[in-house]
């Protein structure tokens, strides 16, 4: 059985997010998920999150339930960043109401507010990528390119 990951193993492991250039390492469910910061576009950087080293556009189906298909790692909606998006954006939703009323348009459309959740393999922030992981039972630290040996020895 796998040790806990310390409270301060996690603030070095948030603050080197935050900073720079990263590279970590965990263990979970028999995956090995890898954390690098990538960039994202020209002047913007984000954590992205690598299932046993790959990323896979087969594991994505908007027609599957969550956009997640069958082809995807068990995982993968416990590591990667779910998002939301409603169906109908909020001036479409105004002008709508105004056309038909609430009441009506209640009737004839009732997903109106309804949303679509998917997962995306980055996160914009460390400290929401830490807030999401440390919830997660049975995850392992491995390894991290700023981190010791002995310190990440000794904070396991």
């Amino acid at each position: 059985m796998s040790k806990q990951i310390s409270k301060e193993l996690w603030q070095k492991i948030e603050e080197e997010m935050a900073s720079g250039w990263v590279g970590v390492k965990f263990g979970y469910k028999g995956h090995e998920i890898s954390i690098c910061r990538v960039n994202e576009s020209e002047s913007k950087t984000c954590l992205q999150v690598y299932i046993d080293g790959v990323i896979k556009g087969e594991w994505i189906s908007f027609s599957a339930e969550n956009s997640v298909s069958d082809k995807a790692p068990e995982v993968l909606t416990d590591v990667w960043c779910q998002k939301s998006k409603s169906i109908y954006s909020p001036s479409k939703k105004a002008k709508l109401i105004k056309a038909y009323g609430k009441r009506a348009l209640k009737k004839a459309l009732p997903d109106l507010d309804d949303k679509k959740i998917y997962y995306v393999p980055h996160f914009s922030k460390a400290s929401v990528l830490c807030r999401q992981y440390k919830k997660l039972e049975g995850l392992e630290f491995i390894d991290a390119y700023f981190l010791k040996s002995e310190d990440s020895g000794a904070a396991l």
